[in-house]
């Protein structure tokens, strides 16, 4: 994943990110951290493996306890898989992190998922093996088939097999689009012909000022309405004309903190300016998208 993916910011933890239970690619073997405190914080680190046949203990370039540096650090965990099977193992990190006194502890788990593999070790011939293969009468019919060539044999059956099953998906994609498309054509008609035969009445709501998680509408904020047949027509300025009356100018709001932090967008605590009375304020929530 190439991004930055904050844990804790401002001193807030961000339970949404730790959630994540991210795949780490099999040809990778070392993890990265950035930390550092801005005050002393006592901190002590563990690990478990669910499948410690397949992957060892991860190690760090750190001692398991300690004080977390005050500057910019970076610190590296090692994972290491043994070769003897093939899984999917799933690695917990856990960093305990005390403050001041031993009773403010604050616990982050961090999960990862990582594919192992089994190593394949070369045949070692033993010189009496040797020694009778040379004496030994090679029979074309009778031989037995090498590794290679049960393992050609049966590439060309999973190759097959997975031909097979995409023709299947996409007929099955392609019947599914073409009924969409002669439903979509019947819909278009019929509506096309009650539109000329008489006007449009109904109407959808265009856009809405919400608080998060759709709760109750504000009502000092206006609703924008528009008419459904406007929607394929309206140009550009138009719509800023229509969104006009619910814009609200960026120099009006001042973001505060981050509640929480996704991949591809954040939601700030942060205070709106009123426009008529500047001296007010308003506790509101900001969604940002990336």
């Amino acid at each position: 994943m190439d991004a930055e993916l904050s844990y804790v910011r401002n001193d807030v933890v961000n339970h949404y990110a730790l959630s994540f239970n991210l795949l780490i690619p099999s040809e990778t073997n070392n993890l990265h951290f950035t930390w550092h405190a801005k005050s002393k914080v006592e901190y002590k680190l563990g690990f478990q493996v669910h499948d410690p046949m397949a992957m060892a203990l991860p190690q760090a370039n750190i001692s398991l306890q300690g004080e977390v540096p005050r500057t910019l650090s970076v610190f590296r965990v090692e994972l290491s898989c043994t070769g003897r099977l093939d899984s999917d193992v799933t690695i917990l990190m856990q960093l305990n992190l005390t403050i001041n006194s031993s009773k403010n502890i604050t616990v982050l788990n961090f999960k990862r998922r990582k594919m192992c593999y089994k190593k394949l070790e070369p045949e070692v011939k033993s010189p009496s093996a040797d020694k009778n293969s040379s004496k030994a009468i090679f029979d074309p019919v009778n031989a037995a088939p090498t590794t290679s060539t049960r393992v050609f044999y049966i590439s060309v059956g999973v190759c097959c097999a997975v031909i097979f099953l995409v023709a299947i998906i996409l007929a099955v994609l392609h019947l599914h689009s073409m009924k969409r498309i002669e439903l979509d054509d019947s819909i278009s008609d019929s509506s096309s012909s009650q539109g000329l035969s008489q006007p449009s009445t109904q109407t959808t709501q265009y856009l809405r000022a919400d608080t998060p998680n759709n709760a109750t509408p504000v009502t000092s904020y206006p609703t924008l309405r528009i008419e459904k047949n406007d929607l394929k027509s309206v140009t550009l300025m138009e719509a800023k004309a229509k969104v006009k009356d619910i814009a609200i100018s960026r120099e009006r709001i001042t973001l505060k903190d981050v509640l929480q932090e996704g991949t591809f967008g954040r939601i700030f605590h942060g205070i709106l300016i009123e426009e008529k009375d500047p001296s007010k304020e308003k506790q509101v929530f900001v969604k940002t998208v990336k």
